[in-house]
């Protein structure tokens, strides 16, 4: 429960069976990450139905940015 010490983003369900919406806000604020609500999309999984997700590479780009800047 310590601030990660590098950029981090929360993608998070809102219904996730295996982890609390609560839960989830409080380690993102513990690490210090950007939390994104996603909605009601259930556990994150392949096995859920979760394909290509094409919202990570927008997350990706954002938090390579401040890499790519200080290069």
């Amino acid at each position: 429960m310590e601030r990660l010490p590098f950029p981090s983003i929360v993608a998070a369900s809102t219904n996730d069976p295996l982890a609390r919406f609560t839960r989830t806000i409080g380690l993102a604020r513990a690490w210090g990450s950007k939390l994104v609500r996603l909605g009601n999309v259930g556990h994150m999984n392949p096995a859920s139905g979760f394909g290509p997700w094409h919202d990570a590479h927008t997350f990706i780009r954002q938090l390579t940015r401040p890499v790519r800047e200080q290069a």
